[in-house]
């Protein structure tokens, strides 16, 4: 066809080029810049991104291309696939994530290493097993301090308790690595060692109660100026690998609790006041899942009531031994058992459930912790 009208063939060419540069114009600015946003459903790593920051996704100690996960926007959830990144996959392991925002990736894009690192994690993974992490807009910031971790197994520093929110993960002999927070707010940390035992694929904590109390922090603006309080574990600088070690001892008991409930989730509380987080990080148990739970105790053992809750509350099942109605004594490195089932009836009534626990094998860790 022939266009005979000067006026037609300027339209023509200004269409052309609206329609050639238009995907450009509209597209996601982030297309091109070789990190994946975009996530896999298959994937088996959840991230959620509370912060305010785009966060550009690392997995091992240190940020290169050949590492690199994905990325996460600020305040999006997404899914990304581990397995390409790690040799053990379908036997399971652990990986060390580290996070760069958007701004400094486009600064460092060839050389990551020299990025600011704004977050470091220990993530889990196995064939058919997801992990969620949640990154926490608390301590993604420009106020920080510095932390050494002296001791041969990865740590996590928690906020004022052993049992208070993790403020971040520190790798084994990791030296002067920067905590990021949103204020200057004093507060203190407390470390726990997390190991993850190759043979079996178990997560533990360990703590030190002869060593490993609390200390405090302040945090500072950072600047050219600004002087940075600097923290290490232990705080006794004359302690030795050897002895360390020698004080570690288990910090929980591991509760594996298997949801026979068909299509209905349920939280896993303690005595109703407090929802436990599993492992992998979910806040609950869906139907036909089975989790593993940290619970404190002692190495003597204590009565602990664990309750299983259903349809918002309106279903507490207590967590009881076979022929019980007591709780269960329940002691600090021991396995145990929940299930979770379902026994006919009115599904209003919590007399037609039953949680039932059993106790299992203590963990022993003893030999890999000396070869360390």
């Amino acid at each position: 066809m022939k266009i005979k009208s000067p006026l037609a063939l300027l339209l023509l060419a200004a269409t052309s080029m609206s329609v050639f540069f238009g995907c450009g114009t509209h597209s996601d600015p982030y297309q091109f810049d070789g990190v994946d946003w975009k996530g896999s459903n298959s994937g088996t790593l959840e991230l959620i991104n509370g912060s305010n920051k785009d966060m550009v996704l690392f997995i091992g100690q240190t940020p290169a291309p050949s590492n690199l996960l994905g990325g996460v926007r600020a305040g999006a959830t997404i899914t990304h696939d581990i397995s390409k990144h790690v040799s053990d996959f379908a036997v399971g392991g652990y990986a060390i994530l580290r996070g760069v925002s958007k701004e400094e990736y486009d600064k460092y894009s060839l050389e990551p290493q020299k990025a600011r690192i704004e977050f470091t994690a220990m993530v889990t993974y196995r064939g058919g097993a997801k992990y969620r992490y949640n990154i926490d807009l608390n301590y993604i910031g420009d106020n920080g301090f510095r932390v050494t971790n002296k001791g041969r197994i990865g740590m996590e520093l928690r906020r004022n308790s052993p049992d208070g929110e993790k403020v971040a993960y520190l790798p084994a002999l990791q030296v002067n690595q920067m905590v990021y927070t949103q204020t200057t707010e004093a507060f203190r940390l407390f470390p726990v060692y997390v190991f993850f035992q190759k043979s079996t694929g178990e997560v533990s904590t360990l703590r030190s109660s002869s060593m490993f109390e609390g200390v405090g922090v302040a945090p500072r603006p950072l600047g050219p100026n600004q002087s940075l309080q600097d923290v290490y574990f232990p705080n006794d600088e004359t302690l030795t690998w050897d002895y360390i070690r020698g004080t570690l001892k288990q910090s929980a008991a591991y509760i594996t609790v298997v949801n026979n409930i068909i299509n209905q989730a349920g939280y896993v509380t303690n005595a109703l006041s407090r929802r436990l987080l599993s492992q992998d990080g979910w806040d609950a148990i869906g139907s036909g899942e089975k989790l593993v739970y940290e619970v404190e105790s002692t190495e003597e053992g204590a009565g602990i009531g664990l309750i299983i809750n259903f349809y918002d509350g309106n279903v507490p099942i207590p967590v009881l031994k076979e022929g019980e109605i007591t709780s269960p004594i329940i002691k600090n490195g021991y396995n145990y058992t929940i299930t979770v089932d379902y026994l006919g009836g009115g599904i209003t009534d919590k007399a037609n459930y039953k949680a039932t626990i059993v106790e299992g094998s203590k963990r022993d860790i003893s030999k890999d912790i000396e070869s360390l």
